[in-house]
């Protein structure tokens, strides 16, 4: 009888060099398209921690579409207020987030 090698499989072939994990990570981010969920969730999730509580307890409905923030306000008062000062939080979000994600802000 012969003795006959197979050839291994290709995710169990080790590259020479070892990739940085959040490399692999921003990588696959990348191929799938994540990113800009990512953001988007970000986004959402730091509205309460930069608005402050009496804010965020005022607004309901918080979230993104494209690169406009959707934020539904409960107070006219509150949202005339918001409205004059969407730049500022504008540049809220890109501070914390070191980048441009929200480009425009709706009040509803």
């Amino acid at each position: 009888m012969y003795n006959k090698k197979k050839n291994p499989h290709p995710a169990s072939i080790r590259k020479s060099e070892a990739t940085p994990l959040g490399q692999v990570i921003n990588e696959m981010f990348d191929a799938y398209h994540l990113n800009r969920k990512v953001d988007q969730t970000q986004v959402v999730n730091l509205w309460p921690k930069l608005m402050g509580k009496a804010i965020a307890s005022r607004t309901k409905g918080v979230f993104m579409k494209d690169s406009k923030l959707f934020v539904t306000v409960e107070s006219s008062a509150l949202k005339q207020e918001l409205l004059m000062s969407k730049e500022r939080i504008i540049h809220l979000f890109r501070e914390e987030l070191g980048k441009e994600v929200v480009k425009e802000i709706v009040l509803l």
